[in-house]
C-alpha cells in the first residue's frame, strides 16, 4: 500500500475504507495504443465519488511513449 493509503486506512472505519478499495479498484488506467490497463488502487492511488473518465498525462509502462491514459469505470 502506498502512504497515501496506509494514511486513509488509519483515520477512516474500516468499513469506509474497504468501500474506499472497491470503489479504487474499479477504476483503471488505460493506453487506447497498446491495451495496458491497471487499477488506481494497483498504482497506490485512491478515487472516490467520482464520475467522470478523466484524461491523464502520462508514460505508459508497457508500450513506453508518454500520452494520454484515459481513467475508465470497469463495472
Amino acid at each position: 500500500m502506498s502512504l497515501i493509503q496506509k494514511i486513509f486506512e488509519f483515520i477512516l472505519p474500516e468499513r469506509c475504507f474497504e468501500k474506499i478499495k472497491e470503489e479504487s479498484s474499479k477504476w483503471f488506467f488505460v493506453c487506447d495504443d497498446c491495451g495496458y490497463e491497471k487499477s488506481v488502487w494497483d498504482g497506490g492511488g485512491l478515487r472516490f465519488f467520482a464520475c467522470q473518465n478523466r484524461p491523464r498525462y502520462g508514460k505508459c509502462p508497457k508500450c513506453k511513449k508518454f500520452k494520454i491514459l484515459y481513467l475508465r469505470k470497469k463495472v
